[in-house]
Parts: structure tokens; C-alpha cells; sequence
């Protein structure tokens, strides 16, 4: 999956729309830790989450200051929940580093 083109924009689209943290997370989410189940719709939705979602409200979910529920109606809130559980346990091992 990972030398397909939907992989390789959704990696350019994590780095291309994140801010500082959110880039590290949301790529580190897509390039090692992308669900083994997503198909290749999956992989179309998610680029055009990446793609539509405000750099603002990718940054509460990433941070955890809010939750992908708020979303409801805006984003793809499936996808934006597993980008949620990946970034609670990276900012969770990050603590755990310091």
C-alpha cells in the first residue's frame, strides 16, 4: 500500500497541511501508523480531509482540545477519529519522554 499514489498524496497532504506538532503527528499517522484496513476509499476521503480541514481545527484534535465528535457534520469524523487516537498516544509517550 505504501508505493501507491493514494499513499504518496496523503503523505504529501499530512506534511503540506500541518503546523509544527500537527506535522510530526499527522505525518508520523499516515506514513507508520496508517490502519491496515483503510481501503483505497479510505485513502481518497482522508486526502480530501487533509486537504479541507482548517490548519486551526486540525491542531484542537491533534492537541486534544477537542474531539473529533465536535466535528459532526464538517469532516469525515471516522477518519478524524483515528487521527485523534493516534495523536492522544503521541502526546502521551511524548510526556512519558520527558
Amino acid at each position: 500500500m505504501k508505493d501507491t499514489p493514494l499513499f504518496k498524496k496523503a503523505l504529501f497532504l499530512a506534511a503540506r497541511r500541518a503546523m509544527l506538532e500537527n506535522e510530526m503527528v499527522v505525518r508520523e499517522f499516515v506514513e507508520y501508523n496508517l490502519p491496515s484496513h483503510y481501503t483505497e476509499t479510505d485513502m481518497e476521503e482522508l486526502c480530501e480531509l487533509l486537504l479541507k480541514i482548517f490548519d486551526n481545527d486540525l491542531f484542537d484534535i491533534v492537541m486534544g482540545q477537542k474531539t473529533s465528535e465536535q466535528f459532526e457534520g464538517q469532516y469525515n469524523v471516522r477518519l478524524l477519529k483515528d487521527i485523534e487516537k493516534y495523536a492522544a498516544v503521541y502526546r502521551e509517550n511524548k510526556k512519558i519522554k520527558k
